[in-house]
């Protein structure tokens, strides 16, 4: 049995990991309002929830208004409704008006289920702080509604929700509904869609991402190594802690925020050890000789920014259970570097690229130049390399700027796409995919940067956007700048293509040869703080896809996204949904499709024929209370 009163919207990924877990129910609180009301009318509010890639079903159970007590019956030291006076003679004598009081509460909540039970959450936030005071009252309200059962058609235990979801079962069984998707969009009124939180605290959201893909690197090593400390399990605490409702979400205040920072980094630190140290035992390096690079993201790496000439061993260790190459990229302060693989005692090509000036605006001491090298990774392995000094280099290059006439399109070719550019800005102009046919399918593509104004309140509602809620001051969202194609880079490995779109956003597109995928790294920010701004860069393409999109279920199957599924007040927010791991359109008819894979969770929508956005950065400037 699971009890979620605080979850936001239950997914229905969670299904098959319940029933293998051995549980058999699942209580939760949160549900669009309209739906809330047409199953409190309809008394379906308990049901069988089945996964939407399965057979797995759970029996489930909204529980009602909340998980609060009952208007007018929280006795905590925080509450101000009246305790239970029972003695006749007390001047403050209420039984017989408190019980009335009480009956009707319990008779409207009966009107709405069928099972002739009834579940009263008798708690709340921070409740029982006085428990005697509590549970006196509430033996007070248990013991006279118990004295005239008969007459007031009631009876009430103390129970648990594994009883209570037994007698229901028991009852009605047989005729629960089905339902078979998950419960977002989730919104308390008609202009307060609970969307915001999909993308709040982006950095956060990606910095828990970075963190478990350490602890299970982490815990990979130290089985390998046999280490006996479990030096793992802070960085596993520290990820448990920030998996709470108000972390990834991104919804707390700052100051506990910068403790969730705080933790993970104090458990990425022992994690970061172990890796070192187990690798450093495999490799037969000498102890102390490895340091991780963790602001690699940023072109910053410590032991190279004060390596200059001098050699480094490089390890990169492969935690999938499968053959690789993936291209590295390490940050150096010069190009005075060549690389050897040692297991062949061979030079390995390494090109330069100088950093995107970008990431300056995150790190003042960002390195002015990457080296990238293609690495054979084996599975559940490592590969060795020694990057030493060179001033002369001989099997390494610069990658130098190609200059030529703005006025043309650019093409690059890999093995699987040819990607057209245009030759001014820089933007993405489309996609073939060379293995469908003879001629290949070609499918015209733009990503656009835009951003909605954050409502702070109107004459329609006075819900503002805020860390919860997304709730766009307009249903338009307005262009970023002007797109300007600010560097081209190209050999035989890899194209790059770099672009500015006003002051704080710059794009990099790349495109490996032999890679079956297209990258977009992007550098949003800081945002200007003028005014509320939630940024999106959308993917607009020619595919026909039925005012249809998908998006993962934390990871673990897909669940196709119907545009306007409720109708409301909010058309943008409204048809936000969580993508944690990607989103997809899909042309049914060509069967051409655009996945986009995030390396956070984030908010994304298809508001338009062809259109995937995702929101990446917000900053808004009113608590959406």
């Amino acid at each position: 049995m699971i009890l979620s009163p605080s979850a936001f919207s239950p997914y229905s990924a969670l299904i098959p990991l319940l029933t293998q877990f051995g549980l058999k129910g699942l209580f939760f609180s949160r549900m669009h309002y309209e739906e809330y009301e047409k199953r409190k009318e309809e008394k379906e509010l308990e049901f069988n929830w089945h996964s939407t890639a399965g057979d797995d079903s759970i029996f489930s159970s909204v529980l009602y208004q909340g998980y609060g007590a009952p208007d007018g019956f929280c006795f905590d030291t925080s509450c101000t409704d009246p305790p239970i006076v029972a003695d006749p003679e007390s001047p403050e004598y209420n039984l017989p008006d408190r019980i009335a009081a009480f009956l009707e509460s319990l008779k409207e909540q009966a009107s709405h289920y069928r099972s002739g039970n009834i579940m009263l959450t008798m708690g709340g936030d921070f409740s029982y702080q006085n428990a005697r005071q509590y549970f006196t009252n509430l033996d007070l309200l248990m013991k006279y509604v118990n004295q005239n059962s008969t007459e007031y058609g009631f009876e009430m235990i103390y129970s648990t929700p594994s009883r209570y979801m037994d007698a229901v079962k028991s009852s009605i069984g047989d005729s629960l509904t089905e339902r078979k998707e998950d419960f977002f969009p989730y919104a308390d009124d008609a202009h307060s869609y609970w969307s915001g939180f999909y993308t709040s605290r982006p950095a956060l959201k990606g910095y828990v991402r970075d963190c478990n893909n350490v602890l299970q690197v982490c815990r990979q090593v130290e089985v390998l190594v046999g280490s006996p400390y479990c030096d793992a399990d802070k960085l596993w605490l520290a990820m448990s802690v920030a998996q709470h409702h108000d972390a990834i979400t991104g919804t707390s205040r700052k100051h506990v925020a910068d403790d969730y920072f705080r933790r993970l980094a104090e458990g990425q630190t022992f994690c970061e050890g172990v890796i070192n140290r187990g690798l450093e035992k495999l490799s037969g390096l000498s102890t102390g000789s490895l340091e991780s690079c963790r602001l690699a993201n940023e072109s910053y790496c410590e032991i190279t920014s004060r390596a200059e000439n001098k050699s480094l061993a490089v390890v990169v260790y492969n935690a999938r259970p499968v053959n690789r190459t993936e291209y590295i990229r390490i940050p150096l302060r010069s190009q005075n570097y060549e690389l050897i693989d040692l297991s062949t005692n061979k030079p390995v090509k390494l090109t330069f690229v100088e950093s995107n000036p970008a990431l300056n605006r995150v790190n003042s001491e960002a390195l002015p130049y990457e080296g990238v090298f293609r690495a054979f990774l084996p599975a559940l392995g490592y590969s060795s390399y020694r990057l030493q000094h060179a001033l002369h280099p001989r099997h390494s290059q610069l990658l130098n700027s190609l200059t030529g006439d703005v006025a043309s399109d650019i093409t690059v070719q890999s093995q699987l796409y040819s990607v057209v550019f245009d030759g001014k800005t820089g933007d993405l102009k489309s996609i073939t995919n060379k293995l469908t046919g003879e001629s290949g399918m070609t499918d015209k593509i733009a990503a656009r940067f835009l951003e909605y104004r954050s409502n702070t309140g109107d004459s329609v509602s006075e819900q503002a956007s805020g860390a919860h809620i997304f709730r766009p001051a307009g249903n338009t969202a307005a262009e970023i700048g002007t797109p300007v194609l600010t560097n081209h880079m190209s050999n035989d490995q890899f194209t790059e293509i770099w672009q500015t779109h006003g002051d704080w956003i710059n794009l990099v597109t790349r495109v490996y040869v032999d890679k079956p995928y297209i990258e977009v790294e992007w550098v949003v920010g800081p945002l200007p703080a003028d005014q509320g701004r939630e940024v999106i860069l959308r993917y607009e393409t020619s595919l026909s896809t039925n005012q249809k999109f998908y998006t993962d279920s934390n990871g673990r199957e897909m669940i196709q996204r119907k545009l306007n599924k409720q109708e409301g007040g909010e058309p943008v927010s409204g048809n936000y949904y969580p993508v944690t791991t990607r989103a997809v359109l899909l042309d049914e008819e060509t069967g051409m499709q655009l996945t986009v894979l995030t390396d956070r969770s984030q908010g994304g929508a298809s508001l338009a024929e062809g259109q995937v956005e995702l929101m990446l950065h917000r900053r808004t400037l009113e608590d959406d209370n």
